[in-house]
């Protein structure tokens, strides 16, 4: 999943951080009766736009050349529309997206351009339970259209994806300790179709808890994350391409910082790791392997009594190894960087 469809469980994660907060959530509820329309139009949420530009610079391995692309990705998120109801511990986001993927090897003899736009929906039904409990459920869906040309002859290729995810969570804050945990279990599944370079179908669970404590100003946190998955691509007449297994995990330190006049600052540093194997298609018996280092920093701010504005960097390196090629590595390094602005309703 990417940044946008992590929205509404990301910012349960941050809801802890004043600012977050009071973004995610609107005005309490007014005492009222049974009336559905009345209680459906008592609610809080927000509207924003941003802007995401990534750039990521990929040397492959040497057996097949060693040489460096560059990738640079620009996602606006043109509205995104975000509705939360106290009276029924609901909240629903809608986001959409336009996106720009430009690829260049390194003498520029070839070029790929990939142009979109994106729907992403987003549902959480929210039960609070006693003692600091709460439970629920969110269901995402991210539904893409695009269209890709290069200068090897591809002109007009059609794109489409849909992204499910569904995420039961289990929560825990305790005010008397000012720690608690979030945590969800994932079922994923995304369906892929390139035209004329065929479909891939992924399939996969994956399990997150994050513990946390706060002190005074301070709020530190660890984020633990394991996902299997199995993938299927095949040509566009079906042919197996690749048929493989998926494994991935990950730790990620948390620091966040909010200051008592502005706002809040945080710090996150991911170490993980993944693994491909293939059993069925040309690298049938082989195996990759990836080793992951990601490093965010972000800050966001208050401004009146209405805007919350955010901005962020992000640092990755993934280094992949594949046992066909022993010794050699396939290093991509990318740079994003990322700015929001929301105006609460």
């Amino acid at each position: 999943m990417n940044r946008t469809v992590l929205s509404l469980s990301i910012a349960c994660a941050l809801s802890s951080a004043p600012a977050a907060f009071a973004a995610e959530n609107g005005p309490a509820p007014h005492e009222m009766g049974g009336n559905i329309l009345t209680q459906a139009l008592d609610f809080g949420g927000h509207v924003g736009t941003s802007i995401e530009y990534e750039d990521k610079d990929i040397t492959t391995y040497q057996s097949y050349g060693g040489n460096t692309e560059n990738e640079r990705t620009t996602t606006h998120e043109v509205l995104g529309l975000f509705y939360k109801n106290a009276h029924w511990n609901f909240s629903s986001l809608y986001a959409f997206k336009l996106t720009e993927r430009v690829k260049r090897n390194q003498d520029r003899s070839y070029v790929e351009t990939e142009d979109g736009y994106k729907h992403l929906i987003s549902i959480d039904k929210k039960f609070s339970l006693p003692n600091g409990f709460e439970t629920g459920v969110i269901y995402d869906l991210e539904y893409s259209l695009g269209t890709i040309v290069n200068t090897g002859g591809t002109n007009n290729l059609r794109t489409k994806s849909a992204e499910h995810s569904v995420r039961p969570y289990f929560n825990f804050y305790s005010n008397e300790y000012d720690a608690g945990f979030q945590s969800n279990l994932e079922y994923l599944y995304n369906d892929e179709d390139r035209s004329a370079w065929g479909t891939r179908v992924e399939e996969g669970y994956s399990v997150l808890v994050k513990p946390y404590k706060r002190f005074g100003n301070w709020e530190l946190g660890l984020e633990l994350f394991y996902q299997i998955k199995d993938n299927d691509d095949r040509t566009a007449a079906g042919a197996i391409n690749e048929i493989s297994d998926f494994t991935e995990k990950y730790v990620e330190p948390i620091v966040q910082y909010s200051f008592e006049e502005a706002g809040t600052l945080y710090v996150r540093a991911r170490y993980g790791e993944n693994d491909t194997k293939h059993t069925q298609g040309g690298n049938a018996g082989e195996q990759y392997f990836k080793d992951i280092r990601k490093a965010t920093m972000g800050y966001e701010q208050s401004v009146g009594d209405n805007w919350l504005l955010k901005g962020e960097y992000e640092w990755a390196k993934d280094t992949e190894t594949f046992t066909k090629f022993a010794g050699e590595e396939k290093v991509v390094e990318q740079n994003t960087f990322f700015v929001q602005a929301i105006y609460r309703l």
